[in-house]
């Protein structure tokens, strides 16, 4: 076929902007026309109950336990000869 379904179409040639639509029987369509391209933002045209998506932590690096620091070293004097 001459046309291909994308479930994710996070990534976009700007060659690929001018023939990218969303189907009209989505329920989520673009405020703006998709062929501007940038960060896209979606508006639900549904009448039904709207689905929330839960927060969901972060995959980053994790913040370790501090390690208890060792007793700084005894006093001393320092005697140059």
């Amino acid at each position: 076929p001459n046309f291909q379904l994308l479930e994710n179409p996070a990534r976009v040639m700007p060659a690929q902007l001018k023939v990218l639509n969303m189907p009209e029987t989505c329920r989520y369509q673009p405020f703006k026309p998709l062929h501007t391209g940038g960060i896209i933002i979606m508006k639900d045209t549904s009448e039904e109950e709207e689905e929330l998506v839960e927060p969901v932590s972060a995959h980053g690096p994790k913040i370790e336990e501090e390690e208890q620091e060792p007793e700084p070293p005894e006093p001393f004097e320092y005697i140059d000869e």
